[in-house]
Parts: structure tokens; sequence; C-alpha cells
């Protein structure tokens, strides 16, 4: 799932349908990437992946049920924002986490 989505909802930030529409594509897209990669994965990824996934939207949905129960107006707005913020952060800084690999097997 995508914050940015859930940012460009119109409960959220009206007048935001161009983020909804290019977010909603990519999250429907990735959906497809990982169901796709579900099917066809050996048992042990399938479980790790399955896994991860659950966490993912557990997150999300207990994000979006706190800004939707807790908050309202401009606090929805900016907890959504920073949440989504937060959250492209860590999507798009994740595969620097390779980089600790790389510098282990290059010093080993």
């Amino acid at each position: 799932m995508d914050f940015c989505n859930r940012y460009g909802l119109p409960f959220v930030s009206p007048n935001n349908m161009l983020v909804s529409i290019i977010n909603g594509t990519g999250a429907g897209l990735e959906a497809f990437y990982v169901l796709v990669f579900l099917i066809f994965a050996p048992k042990k990824e399938k479980a790790k992946i399955s896994g991860i996934l659950c966490v993912v939207l557990s997150i999300f949905s207990t994000v979006a049920l706190v800004s939707m129960l807790a908050l309202h107006g401009n606090k929805r707005k900016v907890f959504s924002g920073f949440a989504a913020a937060i959250f492209s952060i860590i999507m798009y800084g994740s595969p620097l986490s390779i980089m600790v690999c790389i510098f282990k097997s290059y010093l080993s």
C-alpha cells in the first residue's frame, strides 16, 4: 500500500485527484507484482513475503484508522503527509540496505 495514495484521497486532502490517480495506479501495479510473485515463488519465499505483506498491511491499517478516527481537518492532512513522507523515505532507502552486504564482502 502506498501512504501517498491515502494522502491524496478527498477526505484527507481535497482537490488532489491527480495524486490519487497516479499513486492508485502505482499501488495497483505493486499489488499485481506481489500477487504474481506469490503465485510463482517457492513455498519458503511465499511464507516470507506473505509475512512481510501482513506486517505492511497491519501498519497501513493502523495509520489509516488513527487518522480517520482520531484526527480531523488539517491534523489529518499533516499526519497523513508525515506518514507518506516517512514511508517514502523507507521505501526509497531500503535498496541501500544491500550496501551492508557489499561492504562485508569487500572487506572480507
